[in-house]
């Protein structure tokens, strides 16, 4: 009974040990690596694109403001003009 104890004991140990083992922690290999490297690199280029567009829409925005208060200060000179004549 006892030789049966320890080799079901033996076993479970050895079944557990490649349990770890096999679940353990893996390193990438360095072609993952190197894609990853690669991916953060166009992530952090593309968020700076991303900030330049903003910065360019918004005095983009600032510019069209700024002239349809052109467009109207014209249209009154031209209101002006017109009763005028």
């Amino acid at each position: 009974m006892k030789k049966i104890l320890a080799i079901i004991i033996l076993l479970s140990f050895l079944i557990t040990f490649i349990g770890f083992i096999g679940c353990g922690p893996k390193s990438a290999s360095k072609e993952t690596m190197d894609q990853l490297e690669e991916a953060k690199s166009a992530c952090e280029s593309a968020k700076a694109e991303v900030k330049n567009l903003e910065s360019q829409i918004e005095e983009l925005k600032k510019e069209k403001t700024a002239k349809e208060a052109k467009i109207v200060e014209l249209e009154k000179q031209l209101e002006e003009l017109k009763r005028g004549k």
